[in-house]
C-alpha cells in the first residue's frame, strides 16, 4: 500500500490516502484495516472488526466486479471513529469524521 497525500475533502477532514492494488497486497478488507490501523496509530488487531461495519464478502465482490476503465465506484462507511472512502481505482482515503469519536471521544 502506498501512500500520497490530498487536498480533497469530502464532509470531513482529509486525514490520509492510500492506494491499495490487489496484486501487491493481502487484499481490499485488509488494506482498507491497515490504513485505519495506521491513521489511528491503533494495532490492527485491535480495530474493530469490518465485518461489524460492511459486509466484507459483499464489498470484495464489488470490487472484484469493476474492471479497468469502467464507471468508478465509490463505498464510504464509519470504522473506529473515521470515515472510510474507497472507489474503484483503488484509492483509500480516511477522513476525521465530524459525527463520530473515538473509543477515548478524540475522534481520529
Amino acid at each position: 500500500m502506498d501512500v500520497t497525500s490530498s487536498d480533497t475533502n469530502n464532509g470531513g477532514e482529509l486525514i490520509q490516502e492510500f492506494t491499495y492494488d490487489a496484486d501487491r497486497t493481502d487484499g481490499l478488507v485488509v488494506g482498507i484495516s491497515k490504513a485505519v490501523a495506521e491513521v489511528t496509530d491503533t494495532p490492527l488487531e485491535e480495530l474493530p472488526p469490518l465485518q461489524e461495519t460492511v459486509d466484507c464478502d459483499a464489498l470484495e465482490s464489488l470490487f472484484e466486479s469493476f474492471s479497468v476503465g469502467h464507471d468508478i465506484a465509490q463505498v464510504q462507511f464509519p470504522l473506529n471513529g473515521c470515515t472510510v472512502r474507497i472507489d474503484t481505482t483503488g484509492t483509500i482515503q480516511v477522513y476525521h469524521s465530524k459525527d463520530q469519536l473515538a473509543p477515548d471521544g478524540s475522534g481520529c
